[in-house]
């Protein structure tokens, strides 16, 4: 086709006749060295032809370094092998026909940025989607003239060696934006996020070309990816790019003596990933006594059954979280700020008034609560006194036993020089006994006392003396009882 040059063609037609056997041998060695030294080349040989006009398309092409122009009809070139169709890559180079050829994908005497451009002018040229018209071959082959070679000057023309005309400008341009396209990736590619477990990541795409691609880890529906299920841990997704797979990667033809070529052939794929970091994040709560840094309730209170309120940063409710065995736990919160508030405190223990501000972060994703509530208690004073008919004394050294509902001692008081004994005693229902008492005079009755607030509690406690018996009485009683008995023996 386009590639048809007359005076290079005699050229290289008179060097071979002229080299003779010194030259055969050169050139047998440079192909043996060029084998060598192109990577990928096959050892498979192909030859190529000139083929089928185009009817009504011209160029020209017009060569800086010479000054010479060169002008024709669009035509196809092929391989000779199988028919199929190929384009010439030096603008200014002729092919000779039947002259072997070395394929390789990997071309040395291109840069890595022309092989690319070729390469994808190639693949979205001629044949892709909807171009099936003859004009998209001679298009596809000018812009791979101005990829090869930026020193020439290629152009269409209304008629053989005519004016130049812009006719395909719209069709240049739409290749041109396929392959602008192709190397644009989503707005998001390369970029890290971190989730917590549990959670969807959901990416919008502004660049709005996610749809030309694909990824297994996800779906994509139209500009946006969703990424559901990731669990704890660190990963690479990949997003590949939808591609009309063309059989065979971009083909190079290589020749000593004629035109090199190229093969329409899939293009290096415009792949990309996201890095996600999946963090399992928790709040955790533990629960214990304000006055005895334990975990252990006093008296007959329980720490557990405590409920708290959980709030987000505009103080939205979350969720409610009840204490159980002195623990709660809630995992996978998001990033953010939170509030937790006490709303009921466990059976005998004050609600805690403190609003407790939680940060949960990606440098700080696991938080640990104490949280501590003061038992009801109230304050006991025992007042001991002893005597009668409302002679009563101060009793000093009097104890008690102070007896839970389990009847467990768990404490004794004793009373001072002012019959005093004092004690504090946290939520619970107690037994108080008297262990010992003044002589002469009796023990008080055991004394229930529950406490069920912070109340004080006032007992005044009083010893009676114990009752002496009358044994004159006494002795009458029985004498009289012995007479009457005498009197009965009698009558009978």
């Amino acid at each position: 086709m386009i590639c048809n040059n007359n005076h290079l063609l005699i050229l290289s037609k008179a060097l071979r006749k002229k080299g003779g056997i010194f030259i055969k041998k050169i050139l047998f060695f440079l192909i043996l060295l060029t084998l060598f030294f192109i990577p990928n080349l096959s050892a498979k040989a192909a030859t190529f032809y000139e083929a089928e006009w185009i009817p009504g398309i011209y160029l020209k092409r017009h060569n800086f370094n010479t000054g010479l122009t060169y002008y024709q009809q669009a035509r196809f070139y092929r391989n000779a092998e199988n028919n199929e169709y190929v384009y010439c890559i030096e603008p200014f180079l002729g092919i000779v026909e039947n002259e072997p050829y070395t394929e390789t994908i990997n071309p040395s005497h291109l840069s890595k940025e022309k092989i690319k451009r070729i390469s994808n002018i190639a693949y979205y040229g001629y044949q892709y989607g909807d171009h099936t018209d003859d004009k998209w071959y001679a298009i596809t082959q000018l812009m791979i003239w101005q990829a090869a070679d930026e020193a020439g000057n290629f152009f269409f023309t209304k008629t053989l060696n005519g004016a130049s005309t812009n006719i395909y400008t719209s069709e240049i341009t739409e290749i041109n934006h396929l392959i602008e396209i192709n190397s644009i990736l989503p707005s998001f590619a390369a970029n890290n996020y971190e989730i917590v477990e549990g959670n969807t990541l959901i990416l919008e795409d502004s660049n709005q070309v996610l749809g030309n691609f694909h990824t297994n880890e996800g779906e994509i529906n139209g500009n946006m990816l969703t990424i559901k299920n990731l669990q704890e841990g660190e990963y690479e997704i990949p997003i590949t790019k939808k591609q009309s797979m063309r059989g065979t990667p971009t083909l190079f033809y290589l020749s000593n003596n004629s035109q090199n070529m190229v093969k329409t052939g899939n293009i290096e794929e415009n792949n990309t990933n996201i890095k996600v970091k999946v963090t399992k994040t928790s709040l955790e709560l533990n629960k214990i006594d304000k006055d005895t840094e334990s975990t252990t309730p006093q008296g007959e209170a329980s720490l557990d059954g405590a409920l708290y309120q959980l709030s987000n940063e505009n103080k939205e409710i979350i969720e409610e979280i009840k204490i159980i065995n002195n623990e709660a736990r809630i995992e996978n919160l998001d990033f953010g700020k939170y509030y937790l508030q006490e709303l009921e405190a466990g059976e005998g223990y004050t609600i805690d008034p403190t609003i407790y501000e939680i940060n949960i972060t990606k440098e700080n994703p696991n938080v640990t609560l104490q949280l501590k509530n003061e038992v009801i208690k109230a304050n006991i004073t025992l007042e001991k006194k002893y005597g009668e008919n409302d002679n009563w004394k101060k009793e000093n050294n009097i104890s008690f036993e102070i007896k839970n509902q389990n009847n467990e001692t768990i404490n004794t008081i004793t009373t001072n020089e002012n019959g005093i004994a004092k004690i504090t005693l946290p939520y619970g229902i107690y037994t108080i006994n008297q262990i010992n008492t003044t002589e002469g005079y009796e023990k008080i009755e055991p004394v229930i006392l529950e406490i069920k607030d912070s109340e004080e509690k006032y007992l005044s406690l009083k010893d009676i003396r114990i009752a002496v018996p009358n044994t004159h009485k006494d002795e009458v009683r029985i004498q009289y009882r012995i007479l009457l008995e005498i009197i009965c023996l009698l009558l009978l």
